[in-house]
């Protein structure tokens, strides 16, 4: 794996990212805590996949989902021994981490970026699974379980609002670097073999299917005209932004060695979340056990 931390965003907050790291492992016991949604438990894993590769000792909570508690809910956590380390990926974006003498706060961070060919500086939010990639990387940048999970780190960026606008610059850096590193296989909507139906509003599930089984045969031409005509009832839709479309249809992160797509892994994942707020928190349990073990949901 290549660091997490050469990356532009990264640079201005990787003294905070060591200093968290450094407290982490030097924690007698951990407390790890998230919500019961898919947001906190794909970050929650990515930590966790870290502690048990380096063999710390921790425990894991898991707090009550969003949608049953207020939308101004400030979570009171519970007076326990050791290091908390609380996951909150709805808070507000802040510019810098909350540490105190026992507990660390990991929110989304506001950053700035740039790219190599442009002198143009780009705003965005790192989101809370990135986050923990890059900690669980600091931990354990050779473990088995962190190496598992690394085809994740980008799982929060689809699940942020900030894809919903027309460009998210930490998702399309975070994208390059995992796909240059082989941690993902970028691809086509019609080189997907299970993509989840019912993900593009207006898109025809039959010329999909007729157009991926000619697509081997079709030359660049012949690709770009049939996407086009398949995309564009799409892109007359309302409700999906301008790149959540593209990262749809041509940018599909595939996990090298299994035939579903992250985007479509998130989407089955939310639709069949418990609503029932006991359930929610055993259900999300259960989904972090199985994300540590096979590194996908």
């Amino acid at each position: 794996m290549n660091s997490l931390l050469q990356l532009s965003f990264f640079s201005s907050i990787e003294d905070e990212l060591n200093e968290l790291s450094d407290a982490i492992g030097k924690a007698k016991m951990i407390q790890l805590m998230a919500p019961a949604d898919l947001d906190g438990i794909l970050a929650l894993a990515q930590l966790e996949a870290s502690f048990l590769d380096n063999s710390l000792h921790y425990r894991r909570r898991v707090l009550p989902s969003r949608r049953h508690v207020g939308r101004d809910h400030v979570e009171e956590l519970p007076v326990v021994d050791g290091l908390i380390v609380h996951i909150d990926p709805f808070s507000e974006s802040r510019k810098s981490f909350e540490i105190s003498e026992n507990v660390i706060h990991i929110r989304p961070i506001e950053v700035e970026l740039s790219f190599p060919a442009s002198d143009k500086t780009h705003h965005g939010a790192v989101d809370c699974v990135a986050i923990c990639a890059a900690i669980s990387a600091i931990l354990s940048p050779e473990g088995a379980r962190v190496r598992k999970q690394r085809s994740m780190a980008i799982a929060g960026c689809w699940l942020r609002q900030g894809l919903n606008a027309n460009y998210d610059p930490v998702m399309s850096v975070l994208r390059d670097h995992l796909d240059s590193e082989g941690s993902i296989d970028i691809r086509p909507l019609p080189e997907v073999a299970n993509p989840a139906p019912g993900m593009i509003p207006g898109l025809s599930e039959r010329m999909l299917k007729r157009l991926s089984k000619g697509w081997a045969r079709m030359d660049v031409d012949a690709r770009s005209s049939a996407i086009s005509e398949l995309v564009l009832p799409a892109s007359r839709e309302d409700g999906i932004s301008t790149m959540r479309l593209e990262e749809l249809i041509w940018h599909r992160a595939m996990i090298p060695g299994f035939d579903s797509d992250i985007a479509s892994q998130l989407h089955l994942a939310t639709n069949g979340w418990p609503d029932d707020a006991d359930e929610a928190r055993v259900h999300a349990s259960s989904v972090a056990d199985l994300l540590i073990m096979n590194g996908h949901l």
